[in-house]
């Protein structure tokens, strides 16, 4: 009986013992990670079908950015009970239906969420459950039937959100548009949107930006012609948004340019002139940039010559072209020229631009003084006998305008 209390005594004495002492994990400064009670959800606040599914990456990476798992939500639902030791710290993981999040695609979208946790000596934490929402701002484009009504040719909506990755929605002649969805990565919080295309016989652009873009939006561009206070028919830019967890404030607005005349715009021209620029060269028969006449001669061709002088800077530079001569508009017609956007030309103006070297390009922007160097001009011209005017529409910084004429008479 003495032997048997004594080694009770003693086991008794190990247990207490073995008790007071820190486990291995404890002793070493480690704890659990749990993905026992972990599951991943959907919030579809912005009507896309998605689902979370067992293709979602799970990643959890340390306070330095060192991945500590790299796994699928499938794997970890396989698993039932998986359980990593980790050192105590701070942590993140996240959730994504794919790894990489593209710059802007359309019918890309990538849903996840992320969660921060941290790891205690000798205790376990549970992931527990999330919710995954829209990483991105989804945009899409539709147009009244007002505006579908004035369309006269093809045209675009370019959406751009990261500087240098646009989205373009094409608009066709025939009034049907491109209504997929497109998906930005939000780095900033600004969207700009542009409209280029020919409305009511004439080449048009607008442009206007939006604030407080972010991810789990549904931005929803609308083109609309309306009637403004004066009267006039006016084109504009309007959204709708439908956001998960938020309100949205009521200062969507920052700029826009309207389409048409500008009912506001300053009065007075600005100082915008266009003249003959006899020290280039001008030839000196020409007096008169409205009455230009050109004589075919096989042996000598005219200097023709000019100088559009803008103090303000230019903001906008048109050429209208018309003419009497209809084999010389349908010629026109074929390169979409007959009103000519010198700063943003459409592709298929490079044609007009190799017969009439007009300068163009986004150099012009800002630009005081223009060299019109037209030489070139009378070899295409000259087989096209009559009146042809080339209405150069200007405008300035201030939205001074002026609009000058230049015709060339071929006889």
């Amino acid at each position: 009986m003495k032997k048997i209390f004594i080694l009770l005594t003693a086991a008794a004495a190990l247990f207490s013992a073995a008790s007071c002492q820190k486990s291995p994990v404890e002793a070493k400064n480690y704890g659990y990670l749990s993905f026992g009670e972990f599951s991943l959800g959907l919030d579809e606040a912005v009507e896309t079908r998605a689902a979370a599914n067992g293709n979602y990456v799970v990643i959890v990476t340390d306070s330095e950015g060192k991945e500590v798992v790299n796994t699928t939500y499938g794997a970890l639902l396989e698993d039932g009970d998986y359980q990593i030791t980790l050192p105590a710290g701070d942590y993140t993981l996240e959730a994504r239906s794919t790894k990489d999040i593209p710059v802007a695609e359309f019918e890309q979208p990538v849903y996840g969420t992320s969660k921060e946790f941290s790891i205690t000596a000798g205790e376990t934490t549970y992931v527990g459950d999330l919710v995954c929402t829209l990483l991105q701002c989804k945009v899409t484009v539709s147009y009244s039937d007002e505006f579908l009504a004035s369309v006269t040719g093809a045209g675009k909506a370019t959406v751009e959100v990261t500087a240098g990755y646009p989205l373009e929605y094409v608009l066709n002649a025939n009034g049907t548009y491109d209504q997929s969805a497109g998906y930005f990565e939000v780095e900033g919080s600004t969207m700009t949107v542009v409209f280029s295309g020919n409305i009511e016989g004439k080449s048009q652009k607008m442009t206007k930006s939006f604030t407080n873009i972010a991810p789990k939006q549904w931005r929803q561009i609308k083109f609309i012609k309306k009637v403004n206070e004066q009267g006039n028919a006016v084109f504009d830019i309007v959204i709708n948004d439908l956001v998960d967890d938020e309100t949205l404030n009521n200062s969507l607005v920052i700029e826009e340019d309207t389409m048409g005349d500008d009912p506001d715009a300053p009065k007075g021209d600005g100082g915008i002139k266009l003249e003959l620029d006899y020290e280039a060269g001008c030839d000196p028969e020409i007096t008169d940039l409205e009455n230009i006449v050109i004589v075919p001669v096989a042996t000598r061709d005219m200097a023709m010559r000019f100088r559009a002088t803008v103090p303000n800077g230019v903001k906008k530079f048109n050429v209208q072209i018309d003419s009497d001569n209809d084999s010389f508009l349908s010629a026109v017609d074929a390169a979409k020229a007959r009103e000519l956007d010198l700063i943003n030309p459409l592709p298929d103006n490079d044609i007009i631009f190799q017969v009439v070297p007009f300068p163009h390009g986004q150099e012009l922007l800002g630009q005081t003084d223009i060299s019109f160097n037209l030489d070139a001009a009378q070899d295409a011209i000259t087989i096209y006998p009559g009146r042809h005017t080339f209405k150069m529409v200007i405008v300035d910084q201030t939205g001074c305008k002026k609009e000058i004429p230049v015709v060339m008479v071929v006889e």
